[in-house]
């Protein structure tokens, strides 16, 4: 492999992971089976990540980072609040149904290292993450939308999470997209209640 800097071996490693990652399951995510994949010699990871959970937690942060993003950009000022919360969870849930294997893999992460005490910090990470993500969007609602919310922002960030962590899963279960799109969309009009206008 031609001379590269760490920060880009280490952007190498994070796209090999994540295809090995999906192709394979979380079991088969070694350092020694992502490092092949990458086309790198085992011995270079350590230079560019501490351990494997370091990396899992880059994996994690990516892709939340991206979905966040998103999100945000999806609220703008037209149409109804309800209208706007919709915006933001369906770009959420468009990237569900696009790449399920993504989502499934975040779920595999999840489980494996709760189960053990010395990478389960990956799993919170996760979850503050996401909260963090949502009380950002949140946040974006308020100042764009010129509305402020009837309930505390951290009961309401950790309702979005888990109904759509929830959904997300039952779709990974049974591809129904019909019905999550249907319980998506009450759950956006249920949601947008809590919005007041500014007085």
């Amino acid at each position: 492999m031609p001379r590269i800097s760490v920060a880009q071996r280490r952007e190498l490693l994070l796209e090999a992971a994540w295809r090995v990652l999906v192709r394979d399951g979380f079991a088969a995510a070694t350092t020694r089976a992502i490092c092949a994949e990458a086309g790198m010699k085992q011995g270079v990871f350590h230079y560019c990540f501490t351990n494997r959970d370091e990396l899992l937690r880059e994996v994690a942060a990516g892709l939340l980072a991206a979905q966040v993003s998103a999100s945000m950009d999806a609220v703008g000022t037209d149409g109804s609040m309800e209208e706007a919360v919709t915006r933001a969870f369906g770009v959420y849930w468009d990237a569900v149904e696009a790449e399920p294997g993504l989502h499934q893999v975040l779920y595999e992460i999840t489980t494996a290292v709760l189960r053990d005490p010395r990478s389960s910090e990956i799993a919170r990470f996760q979850y503050r993450r996401y909260l963090d993500g949502v009380r950002g969007t949140l946040d974006q609602l308020e100042q764009i939308r010129q509305i402020v919310w009837d309930l505390d922002k951290e009961v309401l960030a950790r309702q979005v999470v888990t109904v759509l962590d929830g959904l997300t899963l039952h779709y990974l279960v049974d591809r129904d997209s019909a019905a999550a799109h249907a319980a998506l969309a009450a759950f956006a009009a249920d949601f947008a209640t809590h919005a007041r206008p500014v007085s």
